[in-house]
């Protein structure tokens, strides 16, 4: 019997097993009840060991033991307080005061619920409770989560993802990038829904950075409410920018072609295309890579292909170099006057009279101010902005979407802001905010 105890992971000095066996279902079905032969009466603190009377069994959902279904069926004594007249029930601490789940069971549904991975629905099948049950579970710890944002650190960052909540496409997302969390997610990015929100922080003059893209209401909020913050726009979306510049050419040139064309087929080739995107320093030129060409398969060097995409058009040419110039000035900002270079790159855009990087260099110029300042810090990036925002689209994808936007962002706040325990109001489950 000793073994029981320590398969299911019951505390012998608390309960006793009075029986074990297995239903039509093939569930496991445990018999227990208290050891104690005097209880403390909740009313007036006196030990009293007069049993009232019997509760009938309550069937409680318990975790699985070596890959069997346990429940266990528990029989609790009601009993009598002759000092303040008092008949209470007796708390086994197993399970919640409604009886049919388990505290362990509820420990195991918030662990499940810090794994991104996982959709309600799963977690439920997994631990044979309603989807109603875990969604609870999960506003049980929203119930302990702040509505605002009080204290904010020195370094925050702004970033949007798709969200299409009932106030708009966009849900807004605010992040510590420096200690890796996220610290608020909002049903949208309006300027003016910002605006009231930061209101409510109370060091908003310690904000030193403010790391973003380039987008203009995210920089008008910085200026009104950070007013001491720099704004930093984040590499990956000005070297982004650029590269659409480059893309952007060699989908028109592109366009002038017919579909069986040579020069279309080498333009629409992706593989030739991560060629066109990529920063030279990272790509082996002189390593033989396979394509095919006249029907047959050859080997060739990305140097030549490269070459042979510079044939059909010197604008591809130039807005190439123009790139790769650009990225010199971001990976070697260290080692020269910074501002002095992105000038002298913004005038030779215009000179090669290059639509497209016409357009990308006015769009540099303009934030040019905030792009200098990503240099400040190499940790002043979207870079950890950018991976949770993938992550979210897994935690959307794997539940096919969150019909209440306040269950979504408590799933986020919970999987990526750090440990944060509900308010338990069953008396029953208060080990569950340790």
């Amino acid at each position: 019997m000793n073994d029981y105890y320590l398969l299911i992971g019951l505390n012998k000095k608390e309960v006793k097993i009075t029986n074990i066996s297995q239903n039509d279902s093939g569930i496991v079905e445990v018999s227990i009840e208290g050891k104690k032969k005097k209880v403390r009466c909740p009313l007036c603190g006196k030990f009293t060991s007069s049993i009232h009377d019997m509760l009938k069994p309550i069937r409680s959902v318990y975790l699985d033991s070596c890959g069997t279904n346990v429940d266990l069926i528990i029989y609790k004594k009601r009993y009598h307080c002759y000092n303040c007249n008092k008949i209470f029930t007796e708390d086994l601490d197993i399970n919640t005061t409604k009886g049919n789940i388990s505290n362990k069971v509820k420990i195991q549904i918030r662990k499940d619920l810090l794994n991104y991975n996982l959709s309600f629905k799963y977690i439920a099948d997994k631990n044979r409770v309603s989807i109603t049950t875990v969604e609870n579970e999960m506003l049980n710890i929203i119930s302990g989560m702040p509505e605002h944002v009080i204290n904010l650190p020195k370094v925050i960052s702004f970033d949007e993802f798709k969200a299409d909540t009932k106030q708009g496409k966009y849900a807004f997302i605010l992040n510590d990038p420096i200690h890796k969390k996220v610290l608020e997610v909002l049903p949208e990015r309006k300027k003016e829904r910002l605006l009231q929100y930061f209101t409510y922080c109370k060091n908003r003059h310690s904000v030193e950075f403010v790391i973003s893209d380039m987008y203009e209401p995210y920089l008008q909020v910085t200026q009104i409410m950070f007013p001491k913050a720099k704004y930093v726009v984040d590499r990956y979306h000005y070297i982004t920018y650029i590269m659409d510049a480059l893309d952007s050419i060699r989908i028109r040139l592109q366009n002038t072609y017919g579909e069986k064309s040579k020069e279309y087929k080498l333009l629409k080739n992706k593989k030739n295309v991560s060629l066109l995107r990529k920063y030279s320093n990272d790509i082996d030129w002189w390593v033989y890579t396979k394509r095919y060409k006249n029907g047959h398969m050859i080997d060739i060097l990305p140097i030549n292909l490269l070459h042979d995409m510079f044939d059909i058009s010197v604008e591809l040419k130039e807005g190439y170099y123009l790139k790769e110039e650009f990225l010199d000035i971001v990976h070697h900002s260290k080692e020269m006057e910074t501002e002095k270079q992105i000038d002298k790159w913004i005038s030779k855009c215009i000179s090669k009279k290059i639509p497209e990087f016409i357009e990308a260099a006015g769009t540099i110029s303009r934030w040019k101010e905030y792009i200098i300042n990503s240099f400040i810090d190499e940790r002043y990036s979207n870079g950890f902005t950018e991976g949770i925002n993938n992550k979210i689209k897994v935690i959307k994808r794997v539940a096919f979407g969150y019909k209440s936007f306040k269950l979504l962002r408590g799933r986020i706040l919970y999987v990526f802001g750090g440990k944060i325990s509900g308010i338990i109001k069953n008396k029953n489950d208060s080990k569950l905010n340790k």
